[in-house]
């Protein structure tokens, strides 16, 4: 089973959660879904925090230079007030990110494009794949996550930011 280390606030060098198992299955249970084992639960907190990280840049600045996830943050205001440590719906939207993964799948895709090109000089056939590189794009808008996560990102999700 995949060791679950949750932040717990002070920017812990080897974190790799925001939440634990219990956390998002309670989670779950309050919306009527039912994640799977434990052990599917672990590996997808891991996918959920990987993913988070893909979505700054956040507001504020990491507590320390060797803490292992984006959160907590110096600079960070929750509700007005100055705020150190994990706000509440970071928490709830790694726990929606399983949900979204119950749901949808994986969190991201893997999309390569290629054109195949096929040349016959005297009955000799030569094809070959040209194209992209792979890209990765999220699966599904996760606009539950996205909702959570807004007052925390540096812009806005997809629209248009006018600073003045």
């Amino acid at each position: 089973m995949v060791t679950i280390i949750v932040e717990d606030g002070t920017g812990l060098p080897d974190s790799n959660s925001y939440i634990d198992v219990s956390f998002v299955k309670k989670y779950a249970e309050d919306r009527g879904v039912d994640l799977g084992s434990d052990e599917v639960i672990s590996a997808n907190l891991l996918l959920a925090a990987d993913y988070m990280s893909s979505q700054g840049p956040f507001k504020g600045s990491v507590v320390s230079p060797e803490q292992a996830l984006d959160f907590p943050r110096k600079g960070l205001y929750v509700h007005g007030e100055p705020f150190t440590g994990v706000p509440q719906k970071v928490m709830r939207a790694q726990a929606q990110l399983l949900l979204d993964i119950k749901e949808s799948g994986a969190l991201m895709v893997t999309s390569r494009q290629y054109a195949l090109k096929k040349r016959v000089l005297e009955g000799l056939v030569q094809e070959w794949a040209v194209g992209a590189h792979a890209q990765y794009k999220p699966n599904a808008s996760h606009a539950m996550f996205q909702s959570l996560m807004a007052d925390y990102k540096n812009g806005t999700f997809g629209q248009a930011s006018t600073y003045r």
